[in-house]
């Protein structure tokens, strides 16, 4: 299956894009999101939608001014609107002292938030792609994760407002990508600073999927086949918990108190989960195995659990106490 196979049976099967939307493309320039353009702009000529796309100069690279070029270039050949913008990534990094990658996040889905906004479109839409599933995945292996991690990248997430994102290419991988964008001859860049070893992300991309690549060449496909069903799994086990801190919580602005008695009534899996949807600020799997087995054997004590919560065990009750 090509890649325009698998896109339009992806984006029927699930409903990415229906008669009538309304679709913001992230066009960043590269293979990707060229490609994702190409493709939504193939699919408008047989489900009527409006079609246009945002490109942003995050202004950290001598080349973007050429890379945005081109991509206007590609936007006046499709005939498909274009907004053009820059974010002060460094600026934005510095004051509040975050990284320049998560700054440049930050900043993008702000602008493709407001841009929607501006235009009426109720979809946003990004190229992320099964290579980017799995150099996801790999990381929160890495770091340490649960179901959620292992889920990867979510086809569709909302955006707040009414606007979702959806990645149509999520289930093409970035080979299959370049020969379609090649057999296409849409023109395309290439970020140089993807393949610089400073982010972790640029070193599983680099070493470790080339490697593991070498074992099963349709590592990324298998990968993301995994990563769906899991994301199934892991939808289903959401509804369960949720149902589950209705039964055995109530809550008010500075008090969190747990039926204890209720609680274990439940399988493990759900009573981790619960732990860790209630808690007032998130901690790793093992700190929430930790609290789970305090609450079995600490009666009477109290745990500072943050600089503002703290939480004991009272009778047949768990409390969660903010200062």
């Amino acid at each position: 299956m090509n890649v325009w196979e698998k896109f339009k049976k992806l984006v029927e099967r699930e409903g990415l894009v229906k008669p009538g939307s309304s679709v913001l493309a992230a066009v960043s320039g590269g293979p990707d999101s060229v490609c994702l353009l190409h493709l939504l702009w193939r699919y408008k000529k047989t489900v009527p939608f409006e079609l246009s796309a945002v490109t942003v100069n995050h202004g950290l690279r001598r080349e973007a001014g050429r890379e945005i070029a081109k991509v206007e270039a590609l936007c006046r050949r499709l005939n498909v609107p274009l907004i053009a913008t820059e974010i002060p990534v460094r600026e934005h990094a510095r004051l509040q002292k975050l990284s320049t990658e998560t700054s440049a996040r930050i900043l993008r889905y702000d602008i493709f938030t407001r841009s929607a906004q501006e235009i009426g479109a109720d979809i946003v839409a990004t190229g992320h792609t099964a290579n980017d599933n799995a150099e996801t995945i790999i990381m929160w292996l890495i770091r340490g994760t649960g179901a959620e991690g292992v889920s990867g990248i979510p086809l569709v997430r909302p955006l707040g407002r009414g606007l979702k994102v959806i990645r149509p290419i999520l289930s093409s991988t970035r080979s299959e990508i370049m020969k379609y964008v090649k057999s296409q001859h849409i023109p395309y860049s290439i970020d140089k600073s993807n393949k610089s070893p400073e982010y972790t992300r640029n070193r599983i991309r680099g070493r470790v999927l080339p490697l593991l690549e070498k074992y099963n060449p349709r590592f990324v496909e298998h990968l993301f086949n995994f990563s769906q069903i899991m994301s199934r799994e892991n939808e289903f086990m959401d509804e369960k918990t949720k149902a589950a801190v209705k039964n055995v919580t109530t809550r008010t602005a500075f008090k969190i108190t747990l039926d204890f008695k209720r609680f274990f009534k439940y399988n493990k899996a759900i009573q981790l989960r619960l732990i860790k949807y209630i808690l007032p600020q998130k901690r790793s799997a093992a700190q929430v195995e930790f609290l789970r087995e305090w609450f079995l054997f600490s009666r009477g004590k109290i745990l500072k659990f943050s600089q503002q919560w703290t939480v004991k065990r009272a009778k047949n009750k768990i409390i969660f106490t903010k200062s």
